[in-house]
């Protein structure tokens, strides 16, 4: 993220959970933004905070422990915002985060029903092999409630906005779980994107986050819809890609099959790169490469596509590289190396 240099005020932590926040006066806007920081963001720093820095609402920001995902500090979290309330004296509140923050807000905003709700690619259940909690959570851990369950009990009093990004499996399996479902809460909207699980990142680099919380009063499907971003894909292909792709990780014999009979495989990239990752696993190699090249040329002529994180779509040629030397083929490895230097020549991930 770009920007300037957000004011300092004190960093405040809760001794039992980890869990750390900031209040940064805003310039009268009427907004309290509670922004809940990602994964992998050290402890005193907080995800997103130069961003909300141009702002003018008040923001607090929280941050917790990557094993925690914003459950168990649910009473401190609570008296940050109502001390962060007590300070503004806003008008309005919004619950605002990406991936883990995404949780945090959906936690949040839903317990307390104070507020809209903006989560950019929440996991709607926690530690399903494949995801990013997972990685980071104690194996067995809780999984915290069924944000689906959550979302669906009954209608909220305040809009929720749940993005997802179609070419990542547990995206997919998020945006299945909350489909048809939406008549049960006419305040829930759900945004199916032509993205990856970095989706905020993505609608970042297209300017879009920064007009929406100008003042959150922006119409974000109309913004994502203006540049290409929403899916199109068909429901039953979605939840497929999210049950095969389950099925791939959890080394399921008959998902390898299930995948490379699908069609749908060769219009989502996402799929391509799962598929090629366990056709690498199985000693599949070339399928793999050829999955992988065709992946990549379909990326190569969307611009929506081409537009994507530059971590993700490295991610695909890393994939391609990594399947050449586990084949022994170190000439075509290196040749990939220079393709990918070609491309990327800053060599950074972001």
């Amino acid at each position: 993220m770009t920007g300037a240099e957000p004011e300092r005020a004190p960093v405040h932590r809760a001794p039992a959970t980890g869990l750390t926040w900031r209040f940064r006066p805003g310039r009268g806007s009427g907004v309290l933004a509670v922004v809940f920081s990602q994964a992998r963001v050290p402890e005193g720093r907080f995800g997103l905070e130069r961003l909300f820095a141009r702002t003018r609402h008040d923001c607090l920001f929280l941050n917790c422990p990557d094993a925690l995902w914003f459950l168990e500090c649910d009473d401190q979290i609570d008296a940050a915002i109502e001390a962060a309330i007590a300070a503004s004296q806003a008008r309005r509140v919004v619950y605002h985060g990406a991936s883990k923050g995404a949780h945090g807000a959906l936690l949040t905003g839903l317990r307390r029903r104070d507020g809209a709700i903006h989560a950019f690619c929440p996991e709607l259940r926690l530690g399903v092999p494949g995801s990013q909690s997972a990685l980071y959570r104690p194996q067995g851990a809780d999984p915290g409630p069924d944000l689906a369950a959550l979302l669906t009990a009954a209608p909220t009093p305040h809009p929720v906005q749940v993005v997802f990004g179609l070419l990542d499996p547990i995206d997919a399996a998020g945006a299945t779980a909350l489909a048809g479902r939406q008549d049960a809460n006419p305040m829930l909207h759900v945004l199916r994107l032509r993205s990856s699980h970095a989706a905020h990142d993505h609608l970042y680099s297209l300017n879009i986050i920064r007009k929406l919380i100008t003042r959150y009063d922006r119409d974000l499907e109309a913004m994502c819809a203006e540049r290409g971003l929403i899916a199109e894909d068909a429901p039953a292909d979605v939840a497929r890609f999210a049950e095969v792709a389950s099925g791939l990780v959890l080394g399921n014999p008959d998902a390898l099959g299930e995948a490379l009979r699908d069609p749908y495989a060769r219009h989502n990239p996402g799929y391509a790169l799962c598929l090629a990752t366990a056709l690498i696993a199985a000693g599949r190699w070339e399928e793999a490469e050829a999955r992988l090249a065709e992946a990549q040329a379909l990326i190569d002529v969307d611009p929506v596509l081409s537009g994507l994180p530059k971590r993700w779509r490295k991610a695909v040629w890393q994939t391609r590289i990594d399947g050449r030397q586990r084949a022994g083929d170190g000439a075509g490895a290196e040749c990939l190396q220079r393709m990918l230097m070609q491309r990327f020549p800053d060599g950074t991930a972001d």
